[in-house]
């Protein structure tokens, strides 16, 4: 297939792209310039009329440009619309003029808070989606992701995995499944991490979380105390069922996969140099 990658620069394009290359023909698009050895066209999402030469001949849209809630201290609530609202109607305005039958769409999990400039953004990018499908009969795969925006460093990236955050990983497996996913006709999946908790665990969590961790990691509570881990005092597992049986979704990563690899960087004295990483 031919597939068009917009914001190919950003946070979630390097890694699908990876994953797509080789299968696909990549096209790829951004606003600023792009070193590349696929084809490329720079394009303001912002600007209908430099998006329109990008879509043709494209099978499939992935369509990733957006100011996030990281943003929203630095960005204004005329920027969030230009950029996330008014860039996706013209992605979807040139998708209709050159009859692309596909898009994947990244919302956010954020699509829950309206009472924010970003969360009301990925509402309408929702709804901009479902109108589409309705009115032109693009098929409209809406990714649902939890944080995955770059962290300070791996400590933070760590204990992120027990609040809001999902692995950038396990997004970039879950776009490449939307692209090559030829069933769902118009649907939003909610994209996070699986946490290997059952119900006890969740209800004995707030005792003493450590103690639950050990039965994962056995040197959780000396990692955790070691290395100084913030650990909130209830944890909620999402629910990517859903996801799981109609994506084919397969998350890897979460706190437990962090931590044991943390055990093995203490075990070989590293692990301090390693949570320092960006």
């Amino acid at each position: 297939m031919r597939v068009l990658i917009t914001g190919a620069g950003g946070n979630l394009a390097g890694g699908l792209i990876e994953l797509l290359e080789g299968r696909h023909e990549l096209r790829l698009s951004d606003v600023e310039p792009m070193t590349t050895p696929h084809d490329f066209v720079q394009a303001d999402v912002r600007r209908r009329e430099q998006l329109m030469p990008a879509a043709q001949g494209i099978d499939v849209i992935v369509h990733t440009p957006a100011w996030h809630g990281i943003h929203r201290s630095s960005r204004s609530e005329s920027e969030f619309w230009d950029l996330n609202v008014d860039g996706t109607f013209n992605m979807f305005q040139a998708a209709v003029a050159h009859r692309v039958p596909k898009v994947v769409w990244m919302s956010s999990a954020s699509v829950r808070s309206r009472d924010n400039i970003y969360g009301l953004s990925k509402v309408i990018g929702e709804e901009v989606c479902q109108f589409y499908h309705r009115m032109h009969g693009i098929r409209c795969i809406m990714l649902r992701p939890g944080d995955f925006t770059p962290y300070r460093n791996r400590k933070q990236y760590g204990e992120r995995l027990l609040r809001g955050g999902v692995d950038r990983r396990d997004v970039h497996q879950a776009a490449a499944l939307a692209v090559d996913n030829n069933t769902v006709a118009c649907e939003a999946f909610p994209i996070s991490r699986e946490d290997p908790f059952g119900p006890n665990e969740i209800e004995a969590w707030p005792n003493d979380p450590a103690a639950v961790l050990e039965r994962y990691v056995p040197q959780a509570r000396l990692l955790v105390d070691r290395y100084g881990l913030d650990l909130p005092e209830h944890v909620n597992c999402p629910d990517v069922a859903m996801s799981k049986q109609r994506l084919g979704y397969q998350p890897r990563y979460n706190f437990i996969t962090f931590l044991r690899e943390l055990a093995e960087r203490d075990a070989r004295g590293d692990a301090v140099n390693w949570l320092e990483q960006e």
